[in-house]
């Protein structure tokens, strides 16, 4: 059977390592913490468990330090977490042979869905982004992280339009969106941003993650303009713009009210991803809200019609169900007041 080796770097995480490496530890091989400085009892609490911890000297690059972890691991597969998440398992049996599959075919990324908790705490089963993202790769294939800051595992031989695969064998529970974690991490991300967008300012990725700041701290304008940014420097290089983005942009229109805007200019996005349900429900709020009842009941019920699950994309839980749900109960009401036409 195939074996796991569990990655993390870590710093200062004390409150929610343990839960962490509980929630994994009866399901991997091996677990490798690299601690990049801590100053709290992380390192301690790592030491009640069979885990492999290693000293890392931190040079304001996530990549770096991802990179020195995996070179630790003996496992066939990396897994890679963070302190503020939590691994769930729903087949174990099923999970090793996919991975064994995996092997035979000589596919070296697996796709795991993952659960982003917003809010406060504790956490709410309906306030939760759900996505799909590679965070089991094969070991030894030259697989490693770039970016000094939202690093992601990049191969020479990764076609960047292969498709995410809904797999259910295991999930992943994040909590590093909620309010506080979002409060602690926004100064530092920024900073690293900065400095990242000061020496390369053609990098779409580093605009949109720039957006999602300033976005956290309420700066819609400014998120607005990275965003916009971030599409139109994908499209200087004669790439499609992640979904991601339109994602932001509409989110963030319809945050500032701008519903005029987001129904003249939303339907070119949804061209682009038609199967995209957050889209679709952005267009409905814009529909409603400018008094378009009968149009927005039928996108609405589009919207339950997709659904949610969908890996290729980053949904927010409710807009192809419940939240859905509730504008369609809303149009009817209103359609039901207007009498006969």
């Amino acid at each position: 059977m195939a074996s796991i080796s569990l990655c993390m770097i870590v710093r200062n995480e004390e409150k929610h390592i343990e839960e962490c490496l509980q929630s994994a530890i009866e399901y991997v091989d091996e677990i490798i913490v690299v601690d990049t400085g801590s100053e709290d009892g992380t390192k301690d609490i790592c030491s009640k468990y069979e885990v492999k911890i290693f000293d890392f000297q931190w040079e304001q690059n996530f990549a770096s330090a991802r990179n020195f972890c995996i070179e630790q691991a003996s496992g066939d597969w990396i897994l890679w977490m963070d302190a503020d998440e939590r691994l769930v398992v729903n087949d174990h049996e099923a999970l090793l042979q996919c991975l064994s599959k995996k092997e035979k075919q000589e596919e070296n990324f697996i796709s795991v869905g993952m659960k982003h908790f917003y809010g406060e705490i504790p956490a709410d089963e309906k306030r939760v982004h759900v996505s799909h993202v590679y965070r089991l790769f094969r070991n030894g294939k030259g697989i490693h992280f770039v970016g000094r800051i939202h690093e992601r595992p990049v191969s020479d031989d990764r076609k960047e339009e292969q498709k995410a695969e809904e797999n259910k064998f295991i999930e992943i529970l994040h909590y590093g969106y909620m309010d506080e974690a979002v409060s602690l991490k926004s100064g530092r991300n920024k900073k690293m941003l900065l400095r990242e967008w000061e020496d390369n300012q053609e990098d779409g990725w580093i605009c949109y993650h720039l957006a999602v700041e300033y976005y956290h701290e309420q700066n819609y304008t400014t998120a607005y303009d990275f965003t916009n940014l971030a599409i139109l420097l994908f499209i200087k290089k004669g790439l499609l713009p992640p979904s991601l983005f339109y994602k932001l942009k509409y989110d963030i229109l319809i945050t500032l009210e701008d519903y005029t805007t987001v129904a003249e200019s939303i339907e070119k996005a949804i061209m682009l991803y038609p199967d995209y349900v957050d889209l679709h429900f952005y267009k409905g709020m814009a529909e409603f809200s400018i008094g378009e009842f009968h149009t927005a009941r039928e996108t609405f019920l589009y919207c339950i019609v997709l659904g949610e699950s969908n890996p290729e994309y980053l949904i927010l839980r409710g807009m192809g169900s419940f939240m859905a749900e509730d504008y369609i109960e809303k149009c009817n009401n209103i359609l039901e007041g207007e009498g006969p036409e």
